[in-house]
């Protein structure tokens, strides 16, 4: 059974956590947004596993290994966006997976508005993430509902070149 840890407040979401559940690995969540929002190089990638395994599945390519590339990746993002924001929308754990609806902002140095929002699945493990499958965008507008059915039907210059690279396995049409 999913649990879903409670946000005080949508507009200024703030995680709230029973006392007791220490081992809850919806912490694990709470502390590494905290740890972003603080730019707390140290305890954000103390949140990885040294092992740790990120999958990117709607950006392939972009797949990495390893609490030192965590770090790697932190240490730009904190030094790009210097007033960088996390705020947790919602988080739900699963035994040892969470996962979490959140979104990043801030300006980056050069001016121009930085802001990603999507969902992240985590596997926990002696509270650090072990593994992760990153569903993170940046936000954009790009139209409206008929602009993405477009884009969905007609496809776009980039879903073309992943298909002519061999980058998505598509499944078998279904028989009719």
């Amino acid at each position: 059974m999913m649990d879903e840890l409670p946000v005080a407040d949508q507009r200024n979401p703030r995680v709230i956590l029973p006392h007791n559940e220490s081992s809850d690995p919806r912490q694990v969540v709470q502390r590494w947004t905290r740890a972003m929002t603080a730019h707390d190089l140290d305890a954000a990638a103390a949140c990885f596993a040294p092992e740790y395994h990120d999958v990117t599945p709607t950006r392939p390519g972009q797949e990495f290994h390893g609490q030192d590339r965590v770090r790697q990746n932190f240490a730009a993002l904190f030094e790009g966006v210097p007033d960088l924001m996390a705020d947790l929308i919602r988080v739900v754990a699963d035994g040892d997976t969470v996962w979490m609806e959140w979104r990043m902002h801030g300006m980056r140095v050069d001016g121009s508005r930085f802001e990603f929002a999507g969902v992240n699945l985590f596997g926990v493990r002696d509270q650090q993430f072990v593994w992760g499958r990153i569903y993170t965008q940046p936000v954009s507008d790009e139209g409206d509902i008929d602009a993405q059915v477009a884009r969905m039907t007609k496809g776009s210059p980039e879903s073309t070149r992943y298909a002519e690279r061999g980058r998505w396995n598509r499944p078998a049409r279904r028989q009719r």
